[in-house]
């Protein structure tokens, strides 16, 4: 019966020219029931056979005579009403029914089953668009954790969306068939078929790839959301997979590898981006900000990568809801909670052990999440900093500690309303003591026998210190297109610090105690933080993506308070900076959307108001953005932004102590500000091979810094100075991803100069990590799928130095003092310390037995034992020269880390 009135059927479809008579209408009604059973089966038949199909250049025509000839189907059309487009397109077992939708796109092409074969025409004319919203949640299906940044593509529209930080999308379409593609790194790609005839609420799971070496997903250009805010995504695997210092993986020092960033010798000091300093960086957890991201200085952060779920990195082009800092924003959020079943993990280090533990509180509705990590360092420290002092001539240890704790749990009331409690606290203890006897003689023509002496010095150095960070956030969910979320933060940092200094010289023969000097001291110092915080995410349609906030914070600030006691001189004497509070209010709106198909602004205003004491400082900055893409493998970037920092970091040591400060901005100290302008370039070569340019120039004024010779502790007001700095620079970034290797080369060409009133005599002078060159290489290979190779490498010049080559004596007129010897630097950072660089590599090894999951990792850090200088130290000791007394001084090189190999275990359960 089908194929008797095939071409019946077929010539109703293809008729164009007038409208069908209403007895033709009833035949086809007629025809489509007897047929109807046939139809179905072929439909369904579309939908499961799969093919692959590669078309180059190909015109409309030739496209569906091909695939007709793959798919064994007869098509029928007519040529003349195939558009005149080229076709250039691959697919890898799709069925045949998506092909079709794919090739027949934009063409105002209709296609339908008649019978045994597919009957080409031309779509009906549109009725009048009713559009409708879809909106939802992504969460990975094993965990329920919400998937952020991932990609929400309608295929056949073309129109696209991305989730928020809690993995929320909205999606305007035109009503009908809608094809809905989700997609997200290391995810299997998921689609979903859905005709829209009302607003639509969803909730989407994807499953993770079974291993990581079968399904990589990477979006091509022409797949990706149409919103691309600035901000750079650093997977968490790519973290853990990169060589990691004693087997500590961590995500800032990955950081280290992006261009543009600037860190001191191993990692001391923390991050320097685009000429910014240490303060200068917003670093937040869960959005409360942390006030002192570092164990050991900067070796480590204080980020457990166990309990990490994703983190952003914005160095230029800010969004306007980001404020209070000059250089770069790191977003850190942290794992939730498995919705669904109890896990866990363990790890073991050489340098610290972790535990994880997560799961269900009430399935599908309520979680928690733990995570513990503590060092191991004092196993190797002790004996090896007893056995380095004993050489040195001394009697004591070196202790080193840090403990990390994260926790969160959550409770959804509906789905609309979740509500969730996060905390994390790090604590750092580092004692260092020390007894150093120094005996020697002298002979005196007016005595008989020599004279013997003995010179004992002791010290012990106490430090700790610790963040304590917290937040209570409500996320709540106003309607298909609007999306809001209230979070209560506090964030404290406490530093206390303990130092004890002895000396005495004993003249042996006959004993007699020659003199005598004690000082002890405590130092402590903090800052604490209260904050109030209302984000409104609004998508009114698929071209536009508003986003504003409001928030209120109060900060009280300890700067530095000492009481020490010198008993040589009988003193109880007391020095502390005064404690203040201060209030800041901001707001911020920005808004994302489209101009065309191939250009997208971000534009925004951040408003923030600082009130201390009597004084109010006020601050307007506009941020805007735009990204332009001529080409599906090329996208053209420019954007400025206006920054201000209403907090100073001061800091009176070179290799990042806690006993740096932060300071508020106030009457008499102006906050600071940057302005930065930016252009980059985005070239595809392929879906794996990506290269980035950019170039950009950031000017900073208001800077703060101790003047040269001034006193920390004493009314820190009274001893900065303001000043200025410019930076600017190219950098280049080239990355490659396929299924089983991952590897990027990083370059930077930077200058970053500073100026103060009263530091070089007011001359403009290198800014510390002012590195010219920085290169950077690093690559991670699955080679089987139990095993992974990486290894990276990093090549930097030398960080500006000053060293005190002359010294001069000074009398102070008027004063019956003795003459005080003073040292001469000359201009400041004149040196540059020798080239810097450092080899690592890592390989790991993964199986399962049973339930459980292992990883082994072995590698060894500075692979090649580069003799890196962390500083130069002038030493001075006492000799014995001609039957006198004097001091020797010589500079010696500093370096912190050797060749050291690293061993890590960690189980899955």
């Amino acid at each position: 019966m089908i194929s008797k009135h095939r071409d019946r059927i077929s010539a109703f479809f293809l008729h164009t020219g007038r409208s069908a008579r209403s007895g033709a209408g009833i035949v086809l009604l007629s025809l489509t029931l007897v047929a109807g059973s046939g139809v179905w089966l072929w439909g369904q038949e579309l939908q499961r056979q799969r093919l692959s199909l590669s078309l180059r250049d190909a015109s409309l025509e030739t496209a569906l005579n091909v695939l007709s000839e793959k798919a064994t189907i007869p098509i029928s059309f007519s040529s003349e009403l195939l558009p005149q487009k080229r076709i250039t397109v691959r697919f890898q077992r799709q069925s045949v029914a998506y092909i079709l939708d794919h090739l027949l796109a934009g063409a105002q092409l209709a296609w339908q089953v008649v019978g045994n074969q597919i009957v080409v025409f031309k779509a009906p004319p549109a009725p009048v668009e009713r559009r409708h919203t879809i909106s939802g949640f992504l969460r990975d299906a094993a965990s329920g954790e919400p998937l952020i940044g991932a990609a929400i593509w309608e295929r056949r529209t073309g129109k696209g969306a991305a989730t928020n930080e809690y993995g929320f999308f909205s999606l305007t379409l035109p009503g009908g068939e809608a094809l809905l593609r989700f997609s997200y790194t290391g995810y299997e790609y998921l689609e979903a078929p859905l005709i829209l005839r009302r607003d639509t609420s969803i909730a989407i799971e994807m499953r993770g790839a079974v291993m990581l070496t079968e399904v990589v997903v990477r979006a091509g250009r022409n797949e990706s959301p149409p919103f691309t805010p600035n901000l750079t995504p650093l997977e968490i695997t790519d973290a853990e997979a990169m060589p990691a210092l004693a087997g500590e993986p961590d995500v800032i020092r990955a950081l280290h590898f992006m261009p543009g960033v600037q860190t001191g010798t191993d990692g001391i000091e923390g991050l320097h981006v685009r000429g910014g300093s240490q303060g200068h960086n917003l670093v937040l957890i869960d959005g409360v900000p942390v006030y002192n991201y570092s164990h050991a200085a900067g070796i480590f952060s204080v980020f457990n990568t166990a309990a990490v779920r994703s983190i952003r990195f914005v160095k230029g082009g800010f969004p306007a809801r980001y404020g209070g800092r000059l250089a770069s924003v790191i977003d850190v959020r942290t794992k939730e909670g498995n919705m669904r079943t109890f896990q866990g993990r363990a790890d073991v280090g050489l340098l610290s052990s972790r535990l994880t533990l997560e799961g269900p509180i009430v399935k599908d509705k309520s979680a928690f999440f733990i995570s513990g990590r503590t060092s191991l360092i004092n196993w190797y420290l002790r004996p090896l900093s007893r056995d380095f002092k004993a050489r040195n001539g001394e009697e004591g240890q070196t202790l080193y500690q840090f403990d990390d704790l994260n926790a969160k749990i959550n409770y959804a009331f509906s789905d609309k309303d979740k509500l969730y409690l996060s905390l994390y606290k790090g604590r750092d203890q580092f004692d260092n003591r020390g007894f150093a006897p120094q005996q020697f003689s002298i002979f005196n023509n007016n005595f008989p026998d020599t004279l013997r002496f003995r010179y004992d010095r002791s010290y012990r150095d106490e430090y700790q210190w610790g963040n304590t960070i917290g937040s209570l956030r409500w996320n709540h969910l106003l309607g298909k297109k609007m999306f809001a979320n209230t979070t209560a933060t506090f964030s404290r940092l406490d530093v206390n610090i303990r130092y004890e200094e002895a000396d005495s010289l004993l003249l042996l023969n006959p004993a007699l105690l020659l003199g005598r000097s004690i000082n002890v001291g405590r130092y402590s110092s903090g800052i604490e933080e209260r904050g109030l915080r209302f984000d409104l995410d609004y998508v009114p349609s698929p071209g536009h993506y508003w986003r504003f906030g409001a928030g209120l914070t109060s900060r009280a600030f300890r700067p530095g308070a000492l009481v020490y006691d010198e008993r040589n001189e009988g003193g109880n004497p007391g020095l502390a900076n005064r404690p203040s509070e201060a209030t800041e209010l901001t707001f911020y709106a920005e808004d994302e959307f489209r101009i065309g198909n191939t250009i997208t602004v971000n534009a925004g205003v951040h408003l923030a108001s600082w009130n201390v004491g009597s004084r109010k400082h006020n601050s307007l900055q506009p941020r805007f953005a735009v990204n332009w893409q001529p080409a599906k493998w090329v996208l053209l970037r420019a954007a400025h932004s206006t920054m201000a920092q209403f907090l100073h970091f001061l800091t009176n040591s070179d290799i990042g102590l806690p006993t740096d400060l932060w300071a508020p901005s106030t009457a008499n100290i102006a906050p600071e500000e940057a302005r930065q302008n930016e252009i980059g370039l985005d070239l595809e070569f392929s879906r794996e091979l990506t290269l980035s340019l950019d170039a950009y120039h950031k000017r900073m004024r208001h800077l703060l810094a101790f003047s040269e010779g001034a006193s920390f502790l004493n009314d820190w007001e009274q001893n900065v100075t303001p000043g200025t700095g410019e930076a600017y620079g190219l950098e280049a970034l080239l990355h490659y991803r396929s299924e089983r290797t991952t590897a990027w080369v990083a370059y930077s060409l930077a200058r970053s100069e500073r100026q103060f009133e009263r530091i070089n005599l007011g001359r403009v002078f290198p800014f510390k990590y002012d590195r010219r060159h920085d290169l950077k290489l690093a690559a991670a290979h699955r080679l089987r799928p139990w095993l992974l190779l990486s290894a990276n490498w990093t090549l930097s010049s030398g960080f500006a130095y000053s060293l005190p080559l002359t010294e001069f004596t000074f009398q102070i007129p008027g004063q019956p003092l003795p003459p005080v010897i003073v040292p001469d630097f000359g201009s400041k950072n004149r040196y540059r310390m020798p080239w810097y660089h450092r080899l690592d590599a890592s390989a790991q090894f993964s199986f399962r037995s049973k339930k459980l999951e292992h990883l082994v990792t072995a590698g060894v850090y500075n692979a090649y034992n580069r003799r890196n200088p962390l500083y130069y130290n002038l030493r001075t000791r006492l000799e014995n020269v001609n039957n006198e007394l004097i001091e020797a001084k010589s500079f010696v090189q500093v370096w912190l880390l050797p060749v050291l190999p690293s061993l890590s275990y960690s189980v899955r359960f």
